[in-house]
Parts: C-alpha cells; structure tokens; sequence
C-alpha cells in the first residue's frame, strides 16, 4: 500500500478525509514519514498476471488424488498415473512435470485455488475471455476490464496528461502486440502499454533494431519489417523510461531457453529489479485448447500438455530465483488464469473439450501457501462438468484487497458486487485490524484504538532481537520511545500513555535492523 491510500483509509477513522491535524495530507508526505515506512515508490507492490490461452486441463494439473478410482473410470486414456503424481497433500498433487512448483509450494510460496469459475459458464473462447478480463456476470457484456477500472481510480485522466513527475513510468504492461480487455478504464482508455515480444524490448534496451531470428529471409522484407519495429520503438511515449529501467539491472537468473513464458517472464524481472513504478505487468503462454494429442498413447505424463504444464513451472521457478537473486521477490506477486477448464470425460482423441471450473496459482514469496477450497467433486457433476466452488471474482477481490490494499466500496466499485475474499497474500496491507509480521517479528492491532487515555501496544519476537519500538506523529517525528535495545523471544506488552497528545493520527514502528513494521493509531481527546 502507498502512503496516499494508508493516510486516507487511516484519517478515515476519525472522520478528517482531508487534513490531520489540520495540515492538509499533502503535507505529510516528507522525508520523515517516508523513511518510518522505509520506503520509496520503487518499493510499490507489482502484480503479474500469467495467462494461460486456451482453457488449461486442470485435472491433469492438479490431481485429485482421493479421486482417482473415478478418475480412472472417466479419463482413462489421458489419465495420469497416481504413482507419477508430485504430491502436495494427501488429497492433491501435481502434474509430474512441474516440479519447479511443487518445489516452490514446499518452500511455501506457493498457493493453489481449486475450482474456480463463475455461475452459468459460457464455454467460447472469446466470450469466456472477456468475462475473465472484464470480471462481469455471464450475463453482461462489460467494456471495461476489473484492472482497468481500478487503476482508473489512481490515474483518472489517463492517458492525457501522463507520462508525468509523478507517475513517469507505465501504469501497466502487457507483453503482446495489443492490450487485453483487463487493462482498459474508463471512457475506453486503455491503462496499459503493449511491449510486443521479449525480443522489441532487448532491440529498445540495445538501441538497434539489427537481429532476430524471426525476420524474414528476403533483403527488402527485412529491411521493412525492421522499419516498422524502429517505428514501433520511436514512438512508443515510455521507451527512455523504460529503456532507463533496464539499464540499471540485469537478470542473474538463469533461465530456460525455448521457452516463451520465460522470456517475457525476464524481462518483467529486469524491469521491477530496475525500479519502474509499473504496478501491473501481463504475461501469456498459448497452445491449451488441447482438444487432440494432449498426451502421448501410452504415456500419459508427455505430450503437448506435459510441455506447456513443464514451461509453465520451469519459467515461474526461473522467475522466482531471479527475483530473489535481485532482491524484489518480497514486492512481486504472480497469478494465473485461463477462460475455462477442460471436460471431465476425455475424448477419442487423446484430449478433452472445453469445460468449466480449473484451478488457479498464486506464486511468489507474498503468496499464502497452501490449498484453498475442496476440490470439486467427478461424481457430482453438471452436465459432465465441475462444478464451481470459487467464483474468480472472490480471487480477483481477495488480490485487490490484501496485496493494492483496496476497501470494501473500491472493491463493490471495481467488480460490481461483494465477494468473501480469501488468504492469497501472507503479509496484508497494514490496517487497524492486522497482525503485522516479518521475518520473525509481529506487531499486533492495538487496542483500544481510537485512544482517549492508554493504549496497548503487544508485539512478538521469534528469538531475542535488538529492536527499537517508538511512536511518530503524521509528520514522522518521534514522539515516544517504547522499547529500545535487546528483547527476549516471546511475547511483550508496552504502554502508551496518550492522554497528553493533540487529536490526530500516529504511527506506532517496530523497527529491526531493515525490518520496520508499522501499526497506525488514533488519539481523541
């Protein structure tokens, strides 16, 4: 969360939207505040989105490993075998190929969703896309997308106006010729800019537009194409900025060659580590409308599916590993998405045809690990389809609310309805009711809060560790020091004696080494 949302929704609490203690909020952005909250616009949380293009199988992905007698009586063909199966919990595991996930889901970073869909699925292509991107019911056609609409909401005017100071880089980026219908706010102005393939972006960030392999042969079409992509690059309005960005940070990952998915999902990487404040970021792999030869005869773990499920895990552990080497992984937050799953019955063909609810993948070090609702169930079904059990508009609502920070009414605004939100994110924006923990250290909501007199202040220590817990005012001055120095592990309580301070809101900071975790609180008099 930025510091412009935290002071509004925490200002909120005393009913002043506009000043505390009777500065203007502008006021408070100084050096001060900013440095209690350690950090910069760089720091701001960033958002992939990996799309999956087709309607992925999500049976053959996730397995439901209590299921498989009547797996075996449905799918027999493509089925995999149970003893092949990367094993989660006793109830789910994984397609054999993607270890590089069920790696990262024992190293907790990790979180899966099962059976994700929406009421009276459409099962096109085209229109299932655009309920996805639009987040509408399957009985509304929506012209704008769920991102679209609530970047709309930070940067009203866009596009006039922007690049600016204040927001220099892009809102967001797709890597794609155009830009999805997600990204598209208000009045139809799309909030995203298109990077056509991983290969214009290193031709921008080289300052040529010589190589590729996928030019064409003859001199005079070379010559044109690569024409184009100079004009292409030129006038692009973010193309210093983002060239700009590159150039302060390489990738120290290695990645997989041949594989699509990873070479957008580097370039994100390069981007983020190099500080552009982009919140948004959109990344695809094709080729799941596995109606046909999704497994090869025989064996069942290989095949077109097997290969896609394989680049998928082998790009997203790629991605992980860089962005820890890169020291952003704590800011970036991954997930996937398809228009539909597959049929639980396979065909003739070795494949299966369009259906309904599929899982959905949380990645990244934020990521609440785990496995989130029932798998539906192969035997009661509808019209040979799964039945939803999270509609993806809860995990949509779940996204904005714990990772950007939105309210209940940004949230009804956004999506056009409430949804029960469920754990994605480990470490939730800050507010007056969270649990605030790191790296071995939590701070507790404080109570009461508002205060008119003392006000309890209890945070919890893994081991014993030099902390430093103090109280600053809305400007970022201290104002009272709690705790300063070695703290035993465990449990503690601290006073904070307010009857004496102004009305306003202030901030209570835990502070370990490049640890700062802070708790707002509200004083009344």
């Amino acid at each position: 969360m930025d510091r412009r949302r935290f002071l509004l929704r925490t200002s909120g609490a005393v009913s002043l939207p506009l000043v505390l203690n009777g500065l203007p909020l502008k006021a408070f952005d100084g050096p001060l505040l900013q440095d209690m909250f350690n950090t910069t616009e760089a720091s701001d949380r960033v958002l992939v989105l990996i799309q999956l293009n087709g309607g992925n199988d999500g049976i053959n992905t996730v397995l439901p490993l209590d299921q498989y007698d009547e797996l075996m009586k449905v799918r027999a063909n493509i089925a995999i075998d149970e003893a092949k199966a990367l094993k989660l919990t006793n109830k789910i595991g994984l397609h054999p190929m993607m270890t590089g996930v069920r790696d990262l889901y024992t190293e907790q970073k990790v979180g899966v969703i099962a059976g994700v869909g929406y009421p009276n699925p459409n099962l096109s292509h085209f229109r299932s896309t655009d309920i996805w991107m639009t987040a509408s019911a399957s009985n509304e056609v929506i012209s704008t997308g769920w991102l679209g609409r609530y970047l709309h909401r930070d940067y009203p005017n866009y596009p006039e106006g922007y690049p600016n100071q204040t927001m220099p880089d892009p809102i967001a980026i797709q890597m794609s010729a155009v830009v999805s219908l997600a990204l598209t706010g208000q009045d139809q102005h799309s909030l995203g800019t298109a990077l056509q393939d991983p290969e214009t972006f290193y031709q921008l960030v080289s300052g040529t537009t010589s190589g590729g392999g996928d030019l064409p042969s003859q001199k005079n079409a070379r010559d044109n194409v690569m024409y184009v992509r100079g004009v292409q690059a030129k006038s692009m309005s973010y193309s210093t900025v983002i060239k700009a960005a590159a150039d302060k940070a390489n990738n120290i990952g290695t990645y997989p060659t041949g594989n699509r998915l990873a070479d957008q999902l580097k370039v994100v990487a390069r981007l983020v580590a190099g500080g552009l404040k982009t919140r948004v970021y959109v990344v695809s792999l094709g080729g799941f409308d596995t109606h046909a030869g999704q497994v090869v005869d025989g064996d069942t773990a290989t095949g077109g599916h097997a290969n896609l499920l394989q680049q998928l895990s082998d790009a997203v552990m790629a991605f992980q590993r860089d962005l820890e080497a890169l020291k952003c992984d704590s800011r970036v937050l991954s997930m996937t998405f398809s228009e539909f799953g597959r049929r639980v019955a396979s065909n003739l063909s070795l494949g299966t045809d369009h259906g309904t609810s599929a899982p959905m993948f949380i990645f990244g070090t934020p990521a609440q690990d785990g496995v989130r609702g029932p798998y539906p169930s192969l035997t009661d079904l509808d019209n040979g389809n799964l039945k939803m059990n999270v509609d993806f508009r809860a995990v949509y609502a779940s996204v904005l609310q714990q990772w950007f920070g939105a309210d209940a009414a940004v949230l009804r605004e956004v999506l056009f309805n409430d949804f029960t939100t469920i754990p994605v994110v480990k470490n939730r924006p800050t507010s007056v009711s969270d649990n605030i923990t790191d790296a071995g250290c939590t701070l507790f909501p404080i109570a009461p809060n508002p205060v008119i007199g003392q006000a309890l202040i209890r945070y919890q220590l893994d081991r014993p560790r030099t902390v430093h817990l103090g109280v600053y005012d809305a400007l970022g001055f201290h104002v009272a020091t709690l705790a300063n120095g070695l703290v035993d592990a465990g449990s503690h309580d601290a006073v904070f004696a307010a009857g004496g301070m102004p009305s306003g809101t202030y901030y209570v900071q835990l502070r370990r080494d490049d640890v700062r975790l802070v708790q707002p609180i509200v004083v009344m008099r």
